[in-house]
């Protein structure tokens, strides 16, 4: 399991502004829909990804949420 939740930070690093549901999450990685749940919520206690309102997970923050905030700190 420790190696799919790695992988599945590496896409979402590799990727950013990635939005992917639970199905798709599961098709990536080839596993079952409990397990996927399963490391998806952990990603999200982590506080790494988001659950969104649309049924997708997306970082929570990624390069351009990072962009935006230095932006904002300027002015």
């Amino acid at each position: 399991m420790r190696h799919t939740l790695e992988r599945i930070r590496a896409e979402f690093v590799e990727m950013p502004g990635m939005r992917l549901t639970v199905s798709e999450v599961q098709r990536l990685c080839g596993v079952g829909q409990t397990m996927c749940r399963g490391i998806l919520n952990e990603l999200v206690e982590a506080k790494f990804l988001r659950a969104n309102a649309d049924g997708t997970y997306t970082r929570l923050f990624d390069g351009a949420d990072v962009a935006r905030a230095n932006r904002g700190s300027l002015h």
